[in-house]
């Protein structure tokens, strides 16, 4: 078994062939595990997005949801452990000019742009993560 592996037939030493399987199985693992952070940080934007959607829907107007919202997303992003390079949150708060008794709801969509490294890859640049939620309105509370 010993005279194959040094077959000066093959071309190769066992120890680099060793080191070059090591790098490999290195990256393999690398990208695994920022595949599982990006999963979490869509989770941990999912998660923002609600919560900012249920704390607009909780406001008596527009200008007040939205702040609100902004700032329950980005502590929601942080208690979840994921800084956004650049965080835009959207909200559409033109159902709060329905009148009571019509169904009604407000929406907050939350993009993260997310650094590779914040990830555990050494790059630059990352994706851009997007998440869309609703939160009905009180049905029969008075709108502005």
């Amino acid at each position: 078994m010993i005279a194959l592996l040094e077959d000066p037939e093959r071309g190769g030493s066992p120890s680099v062939e060793a080191a070059i399987l090591a790098v490999v199985f290195g990256l393999l693992i690398a990208f695994a595990i920022a595949g599982g952070r990006l999963v979490a940080a869509e989770a941990a934007a999912d998660h923002a997005a609600r919560a900012a959607a249920r704390a607009a829907s909780l406001q008596r107007d527009p200008a007040a949801a939205t702040a609100f919202a902004r700032t329950t997303a980005d502590a929601s992003l942080a208690e979840q452990g994921l800084r956004c390079a650049q965080l835009d949150v959207d909200l559409d708060t033109s159902q709060f000019s329905a009148p009571p008794g019509t169904p009604a709801s407000v929406t907050a969509s939350v993009r993260c742009a997310v650094d590779w490294a914040e990830l555990g890859l050494p790059a630059s640049g990352g994706p851009v993560i997007e998440s869309v939620a609703a939160s009905p309105l009180d049905r029969w509370r008075e709108r502005t």
